[in-house]
């Protein structure tokens, strides 16, 4: 079976690159709180909650035997029994599941202030870290559509970078803040599974297995 390119492993190795240059330009002019808000807005610009899609295709997802994924760091979901565990050699210390295809998967990770290399003028804050991704999306030339919005996982007010490659595939990420670390979820496959799996992230998420 062939694997098609996975482009949330392509997501957080730009997530990472963007969060060392970061690091790396501390000393150099940073950011004025103009600049922050403006970024800001543009994640949450369009605030048409998925939420009101996910309940909208609620009726059209079936009852299936499901499993519980993920550790202590990142939190736990339900997912597809059938998904399996999936090892990208790029993918770092993310968790990883997959139908099976390497095309549809759901990858969780979290972020401390630390892990996150929040500089001094900045906050520590889900919105950051979904600025930090809307902005390297925008700017893939094999993105065709990005759009931010924001919906809840579990409660937790999540900002949303939605994806549409140029190749068809879909990619949405959650990005929320609990308690001291910022935690992300991102779903990438085919629209069935777009429309399929986002209720089951957005609620059975928890700290607790």
């Amino acid at each position: 079976m062939k694997k098609k390119k996975s482009w949330l492993i392509l997501f957080l190795a730009v997530l990472l690159i963007f969060i060392l240059e970061a690091c790396s330009s501390s000393g150099g002019n940073k950011p004025k709180s103009s600049q922050q808000s403006s970024s800001s807005s543009r994640v949450s610009a369009k605030e048409s909650s998925s939420s009101s899609s996910s309940n909208a295709t609620k009726k059209d997802v079936k009852m299936e035997e499901m499993q519980r994924v993920g550790s202590d760091d990142y939190g736990y979901i339900d997912i597809p029994k059938k998904w399996v565990k999936f090892t990208d050699v790029n993918g770092g210390d993310s968790i990883q599941y997959t139908d099976g295809s390497g095309y549809n998967i759901v990858t969780m990770n979290a972020y401390t202030k630390e892990k996150a290399k929040i500089q001094e003028r900045e906050e520590f804050t889900a919105q950051t870290i979904a600025n930090r991704i809307y902005y390297n999306w925008q700017n893939n030339k094999n993105v065709n559509r990005v759009w931010g919005s924001k919906g809840a996982v579990a409660g937790n007010e999540a900002y949303q970078v939605n994806i549409i490659m140029k190749s068809g595939q879909y990619l949405v990420s959650w990005i929320f803040k609990k308690d001291e670390k910022v935690y992300l979820i991102a779903l990438e496959g085919n629209r069935e599974t777009l429309i399929k799996l986002p209720p089951y992230i957005e609620k059975t998420w928890s700290l607790r297995k």
